[in-house]
């Protein structure tokens, strides 16, 4: 089995802004700005509120903000007949992927750039006042099945359908219905904890915590070398590292996922 640490929304290239950890706990994961995708900003809801709102509150670009997105993964129920939880990759990302033979079991964890907000005293959403970013999981897949080429067009919904021109080794991963022998459903979106966080404390964004697991395990685009005095340094190329489960492994990504309370 390979758990896949996978980074999406918004960075310092695309939307340019973190994602909201909203007062709630709220882990609110800004998919990235698109003019190929149908799905607007404006159409995405949190509440009363649009994403296009929350960027604005957030200082982000305002034309950004009217303009389409991709939304993937697409983790939270949707409307659409037949919806379920989905990843797509193509290119070079999902080259890699099938390099490291990730298919039906494994694990995706989903991890982007978060910053700490808090509501204004003019009830406009805003980022704490020094509040550090931080590399924090967000959500997860279970592989239930995947799907390639043109059987991904039967998911109308989701962007790797909607792209008129075929994409290179286009690829779909599906959620299962149960994540592994627990009761959990197999694709989900998580709250803020802190063991959800994977940059280390006091330290900058992609140096992240030393877990014991990296020590003994191997994850793609890393090496021994990665380890340093007091992080681990977590490499800049590469959409998806592709991590071998370990005993270790499993036991964090697992309990990452948990309640807390369970």
């Amino acid at each position: 089995m390979k758990i896949v640490l996978s980074r999406k929304g918004f960075d310092s290239q695309y939307g340019r802004i973190p994602s909201p950890i909203l007062p709630d706990g709220t882990l609110l994961s800004l998919p990235i700005p698109t003019s190929e995708s149908g799905r607007r900003f404006t159409d995405l809801m949190r509440g009363d509120r649009s994403y296009a709102d929350l960027i604005v509150d957030l200082g982000g670009n305002a034309a950004m903000a009217q303009g389409c997105c991709h939304l993937d993964p697409d983790l939270r129920p949707g409307t659409a007949s037949g919806w379920v939880p989905a990843f797509g990759q193509t290119g070079a990302a999902q080259t890699h992927l099938a390099n490291q033979g990730v298919g039906v079991g494994d694990l995706f964890l989903f991890f982007g750039r978060f910053r700490q907000t808090e509501l204004g005293p003019d009830g406009r959403l805003r980022y704490v006042r020094h509040a550090p970013d931080q590399h924090t999981i967000f959500g997860y897949l279970q592989v239930g099945a995947v799907e390639q080429g043109e059987r991904v067009r039967d998911y109308w919904w989701h962007p790797h359908a909607e792209n008129p021109d075929p994409l290179p080794n286009n690829t779909l991963y599906l959620g299962a219905d149960r994540l592994m022998a627990t009761d959990l459903p197999g694709a989900g979106v998580l709250d803020y904890r802190e063991d959800r966080v994977l940059t280390a404390p006091g330290q900058s964004l992609s140096r992240w915590r030393i877990l014991d697991w990296m020590t003994q395990g191997k994850m793609s685009y890393h090496s021994a070398l990665s380890i340093k005095d007091g992080y681990f340094q977590s490499a800049a190329k590469g959409q998806e590292f592709v991590v071998e489960a370990t005993a270790d492994a499993l036991e964090w990504a697992q309990a990452v996922i948990r309640p807390m309370s369970s």
